[in-house]
């Protein structure tokens, strides 16, 4: 029996450490909350999602990315005083930022956040396949606000942002991960970004 629990609602932030744990390879148990009907149940779950390790429980999925990147997987992080390490951190709380403006995207201000965060993401995703130089946990944080972004306005009209999200989805461990929750309908809002 593994020491890892995630307790996941399929659409929600935890479909991020999902993600993650399928990158990693390392044996989890996986308990199945209920699936929410609209996007804004699947960011604000009634039950927030948890992941236990041990006796360690957390709720925050920066939390549960730091620490099984940390503990599971270093090639996924970068250290403490190590080569990227501010790059990791900035992109693994962006990632939170991009999608309160998902979440906030009825304010006409979060639209125009959402749409200027967008920008400085295609900006930087212009010279690079990844957030940092190759693949990390960052990516799953972002990856997973990004496919949100995605479900309300489509990002193809910034190409380096699409391109970067066809590589996220491209991936196996995605795949395996998010099976059926790829097909959620995209454009569930139709306001513009």
């Amino acid at each position: 029996m593994t020491d890892l629990t995630l307790w996941h609602v399929p659409f929600s932030r935890s479909s991020r450490i999902l993600w993650l744990l399928e990158e990693i390879g390392c044996p989890y148990q996986l308990e199945r909350l209920e699936c929410p009907d609209t996007l804004d149940a699947a960011l604000h779950p009634p039950r927030p999602p948890a992941l236990r390790d041990g006796k360690v429980t957390m709720h925050e999925t920066g939390a549960m990315t730091e620490w099984l990147c940390e503990t599971r997987a270093a090639d996924l992080w970068r250290q403490p005083g190590g080569a990227g390490r501010i790059g990791w951190l900035d992109w693994l709380h962006f990632a939170e930022t991009l999608l309160q403006h998902v979440a906030r995207r009825a304010e006409p201000a979060a639209s125009q956040r959402l749409s200027a965060a967008l920008d400085l993401l295609d900006d930087w995703l212009e010279d690079s396949d990844w957030l940092l130089t190759e693949f990390s946990g960052a990516d799953c944080q972002l990856g997973y606000s990004l496919w949100m972004a995605d479900r309300i306005a489509s990002v193809e009209a910034r190409p380096a942002v699409a391109a970067y999200l066809s590589r996220c989805t491209a991936r196996p461990a995605f795949r395996k991960a998010f099976g059926g929750q790829s097909s959620w309908p995209k454009n569930v809002d139709e306001r513009p970004i």
